[in-house]
């Protein structure tokens, strides 16, 4: 007999039974067919296709020859002896043939040259021993965040450690930088997990803050004087330690105005603490935290300086005094990071960009100049994006070079560049076997119809030109760099062909404001306008790619990134809801006012406040400010415990667009911080695909 207690417990049963059908499955996608397309594509099963694309060399000492370690097979690992004299390659039996070089013990501290004096820190004061019996406290204000110490220890350990103190060779002086980080923000961040919630802090100077890092130099010698240099020309102005010449008895820096458009190359004396200016210089925009660089020729008697002034970087060289004695380098071209300086033969070799016509501005070459001037002589002559590992003593270097559409080759070249060894050529021949296919390279006009873009396009395998596929445009907008691989790429950092593989077709261009390469114009066309900068591009580019392509779908067309490609797929939604139809946004900062100072004050500008209620003034535009316009379907990704783009960043957005009444997905991974690891990775590239398979 069926009661009705009974009777109401089997309808709840059905009732379940019923709501837990008609619930999607959790396991991402449904079709296993795509699944396993998608699986095969996915960077794992790439990696079993492909051995060795690059080496890292470990040169022997006292010798011609390095070792380096090389899969022809996946996962089997042999290890070469090379001798480019000899023109030898031999198998080795482990990783380091080679006498080892004698080690000696040094301890903590910084020893000077007679290894009689030693510095350390100790509870972050800074002391001096002499001859491993006497010692001296030379400071009594020390304290955490504002330590002798080079690392921020606790504050009761009763240890020495390493100082921040640096002897100055063949002398008896010694510098230190000492930082103020006291009243610097202290960002919290939550980790709920893997066991009870806990609170992690750290030092973390925002944009516009009215407390930043403060810098005091230290000089002392080893009768335990120690003096503070006066050093302060700008408010909040940031130094770094360039070296010292114990001949003229000066320690070198730099110091750099807030602002981030004043900087100055200072020498301070050993003895008197006498500042003297040696090279000044001011921009209208900022000084490419990438390739700006001071370098020391002969101890400080002469400078290399690095400068964009011309509106192209170049080197200029310059006298112990601060006067120019040449422009070593000129034209519509970048001459960037320095490689090798021989001081000896008075030659540079660096990394250029952009002066083989004809070739993409964003491939690297290996150049060389005189410091007596002449003319600039090119090294690797491939048309292909070339790093290069010097011999210690410069007698040749290896020369690793490919491109996008062209698998690696590794050469030694003599400085004559004369081929001495065709060291390695990978086989790629069981990834192109297996239907993986290279991205296409391709160029687009920018939104000034006049420069040129340069991108990729990855397709599925099962490419059929007659059908219509959607768009996802894969972003990051710089501005200290592009997202487009001038080199051979397979395991691409975004994973794009496993996306393409699940039927769409992906593309990544650069945009205005990017590239440092590229001449100051377009490295910082985003100045003061660090939201919106690239939108416009990027709509633009793809407009021209569906106009050319008729495989392209225009009215399926996403958009995903993740960190400042975050931020620029969540704007560009809500900027232009009538072409973009879903984004995903990715670690995003939303909101530049609430991300580190060195970003928002470098490439959105900071000024001096007219009104005079604090000492700067730092507005940027934010995604919050657009959250009413969203019309499309938008996932926000953020990890819980993300201490670059803080999770509060996406919190933000989340709070506007809740507030604007507007749909939205969030996906908050547990215990994962800027870049997503394991499982974590595993289901947020799933999640995208199915995202995208949905709403696209």
């Amino acid at each position: 007999m069926i009661t009705v207690k009974k009777l109401l417990l089997l309808c709840l049963c059905i009732q379940l039974q019923s709501l837990l059908k008609a619930q999607p499955p959790l396991s991402y996608p449904v079709d296993l067919k795509r699944t396993a397309a998608v699986d095969s594509f996915d960077i794992p099963a790439l990696r079993k296709l492909v051995g060795s694309l690059d080496i890292v060399p470990f040169f022997l000492p006292a010798s011609n020859a390095f070792w380096y370690v090389w899969e022809d097979t996946p996962g089997v690992r042999k290890y070469w002896l090379a001798d480019p004299v000899t023109k030898t390659k031999t198998p080795i039996p482990g990783p380091d043939p080679g006498p080892k070089r004698p080690v000696k013990y040094r301890g903590v501290g910084e020893h000077a040259a007679n290894d009689r004096y030693i510095l350390y820190s100790k509870g972050h004061e800074l002391y001096l021993q002499r001859d491993s019996v006497e010692t001296k406290r030379l400071s009594a204000d020390g304290a955490r965040y504002y330590s002798f110490g080079e690392y921020e220890a606790d504050e009761r350990a009763d240890r020495p450690a390493a100082t921040v103190a640096r002897w100055v060779d063949s002398s008896t002086f010694f510098y230190a930088l000492r930082e103020d980080n006291r009243k610097v923000f202290e960002m919290p961040l939550v980790h709920s997990m893997p066991s009870l919630p806990w609170l992690e802090k750290w030092k973390y100077q925002l944009a516009g803050d009215t407390a930043v890092t403060q810098y005091e130099l230290f000089i002392g010698d080893t009768s335990g004087r120690i003096n503070k240099v006066a050093i302060e020309k700008w408010k909040d102005q940031e130094l770094k330690i360039i070296g010292a010449n114990p001949v003229f008895n000066e320690v070198f820096f730099t110091r750099k105005s807030r602002t981030g458009q004043q900087i100055e190359l200072c020498a301070a004396h050993l003895v008197s603490g006498k500042i003297r200016v040696i090279i000044a210089e001011t921009t209208d925009r900022y000084f490419s935290p990438d390739l700006f660089q001071v370098i020391p020729v002969n101890n400080g008697n002469e400078w290399l300086w690095w400068s964009d002034r011309s509106g192209w970087g170049h080197f200029y060289l310059y006298d112990r005094n601060g006067h120019l004695k040449r422009t070593l380098t000129n034209g519509a071209w970048t001459a960037a990071r320095k490689v090798r300086l021989d001081e000896r033969a008075r030659k540079l070799y660096f990394y250029g960009y952009g002066k083989e016509r004809g070739r993409n501005p964003n491939l690297q070459h290996l150049y060389e100049v005189s410091l007596e001037g002449g003319t600039v002589t090119l090294h690797t002559k491939e048309n292909a994006h070339h790093k290069v590992w010097f011999h210690p003593d410069g007698k040749y270097y290896i020369d690793v070079f490919s491109r996008i559409d062209q698998s690696p080759q590794i050469n030694v070249r003599s400085l004559a560049g004369k081929l001495l060894m065709e060291l390695e050529k990978p086989d790629v021949s069981r990834l192109y076997g297996y239907g993986w296919r290279h991205p296409e390279p391709f160029t687009v006009k920018a939104a000034d119809d006049s420069t040129l873009l340069y991108g990729l396009i990855w397709k599925p395998s099962g490419f059929d030109s007659t059908k219509k596929y959607p768009v996802i445009s894969q972003v990051y907008p710089g501005p200290f760099t592009e997202t487009v691989w001038p080199d051979f790429t397979v395991f691409d950092k975004y994973n794009n062909a496993a996306l393409a593989e699940a039927g769409f077709i992906v593309v990544v261009m650069g945009h205005r404001g990017s590239s440092p390469f590229r001449g100051k114009a377009y490295a910082t066309y985003g100045y003061g306008n660090l939201r919106d900068y690239a939108l416009e591009d990027d709509r633009h580019g793809l407009r021209q790619l569906i106009r050319g392509n008729t495989y392209m779908d225009s009215t399926r067309i996403g958009i995903i990134g993740h960190s400042g490609g975050g931020a620029m797929a969540a704007a560009a939604i809500c900027t232009y809801p009538d072409f973009y139809k879903a984004a995903v946004a990715s670690a995003g900062n939303h909101d530049n006012a609430f991300y580190h100072k060195s970003w928002g004050e470098t490439y959105q500008g900071i000024a001096y406040d007219s009104t005079k209620t604090k000492p700067f003034n730092y507005k940027v535009k934010n995604n919050m400010e657009l959250a009413s316009r969203l019309a499309g379907r938008l996932l926000l990704v953020t990890g819980e415990t993300d201490n670059n783009v803080h999770p509060g960043n996406t919190f933000r957005l989340v709070d506007a667009l809740v507030k604007a009444g507007k749909n939205f997905e969030l996906l908050v991974l547990p215990n994962q911080s800027h870049h997503y690891e394991g499982p974590y990775k595993t289901y947020y590239e799933n999640k995208v695909r199915a995202f995208f398979l949905q709403y696209l």
